[in-house]
């Protein structure tokens, strides 16, 4: 089994969102893509109710090969490297992909023990925006640019011995929960 970890706020889940798993679903060839709907991001600020964030992403996905939880929360996490470990101990077997938009990359450095995550799952970054000068440098994927998959072999990522990631580029999806709270 072939599974995608998409964590987020989703504050709320919209389109982009949406783009970015199916996206990694088509190109990584996963069985399924986990919506990890966090209680509270540490690196942002107060979310909505987590039953709201839920819902949002629940409309989003109706009807795909993709499962909306909060599991993070129902077993106490609060950091994406725990929760990798956590679902690694609980199901050996599942060849896990950490997915994430493009918009986080430069971003990465600051989440707790990111070397942990790289090292412990292969990472999908999918293109959200237009990347900026440099994106594809951020320190955390410049420490390990020799462990990068061409886009054209991204299918072998789910297998691929971690540290191992792809950037996903392709069709863009303008939309962003931040803009769309200002909207509100």
């Amino acid at each position: 089994m072939r599974i995608g970890l998409f964590g987020g706020s989703f504050d709320p889940a919209h389109s982009g969102h949406l783009h970015v798993a199916e996206t990694a679903m088509r190109r990584l060839g996963l069985d399924r893509v986990w919506w990890l709907v966090t209680p509270q991001n540490p690196l942002k600020p107060k979310s909505r109710p987590l039953f709201a964030r839920m819902a949002s992403a629940a409309a989003m996905t109706r009807g795909t090969r993709m499962v909306v939880t909060d599991l993070e929360g129902r077993l106490g996490l609060r950091y994406s490297a725990d929760t990798i470990a956590a679902l690694k101990r609980r199901w050996p077997g599942v060849h896990f992909v950490w997915i994430m938009g493009g918009d986080n990359m430069r971003g990465f450095v600051k989440w707790r023990r990111w070397r942990d995550i790289m090292r412990s799952v292969p990472i999908a970054v999918v293109a959200r925006e237009k990347i900026a000068s440099g994106a594809l440098d951020s320190a955390a994927f410049a420490q390990f640019a020799h462990r990068r998959i061409p886009l054209e072999r991204a299918r072998t990522l789910p297998g691929a011995k971690a540290p191992a990631w792809t950037y996903i580029s392709g069709h863009l999806d303008p939309n962003s929960s931040t803009a769309i709270r200002a909207r509100d």
